[in-house]
């Protein structure tokens, strides 16, 4: 596994601009803080690959900013299967192999599996202009002005932040 440092080098060293970076180490600071609170619930989750994956999830910015940053990212992070994954499923609330085929993506699962790979997705859907919310409704309203209010992925980031919630919640 990377150092958080080396993981920032990492960044910096493929090209990411200081505006993919700041909302890198956001998504981090944030996944840290969930992954804890499962912690402290006795879930099972591994809080430095949330840090790191959350700080890594969009390095292929570096290469492109368009739906197939996710997976240039997990080509980056290949050494690092767990990143790699974590990279690729971080997209929209995850993408459906049926979706993946319309959007030119390689044939494949881009669904966050791992409790990991969802906190880092979720706390990704958190971040919007350099903020972080307390819930994905920012998000939604943006998602569904860009896709249509019926549109798959809304309903899977719902989903997803419910589930997550439903794990932190007391």
């Amino acid at each position: 596994m990377l150092t958080y440092s080396d993981a920032l080098t990492l960044l910096k060293a493929v090209g990411c601009s200081e505006h993919v970076i700041n909302h890198c180490k956001q998504v981090s600071e944030k996944s840290k803080e969930l992954a804890l609170k499962l912690l402290l619930k006795s879930h099972k989750v591994d809080v430095e690959l949330c840090t790191i994956g959350g700080l890594l999830h969009d390095i292929g910015r570096s290469k492109t900013h368009s739906i197939t940053h996710g997976v240039e990212g997990a080509k980056l992070l290949e050494a690092y299967p767990n990143l790699a994954r974590i990279a690729k499923t971080h997209t929209g609330a995850g993408i459906d192999k049926a979706e993946a085929k319309k959007l030119g993506l390689p044939p494949g699962d881009y669904i966050p599996r791992t409790v990991e790979e969802k906190i880092v997705c979720y706390s990704d859907k958190l971040s919007d202009n350099g903020k972080i919310s307390d819930n994905v409704i920012p998000r939604v309203k943006r998602m569904e002005n860009e896709l249509g209010k019926d549109h798959s992925s809304i309903q899977r980031l719902k989903k997803l932040e419910k589930e997550i919630k439903k794990l932190i919640t007391p």
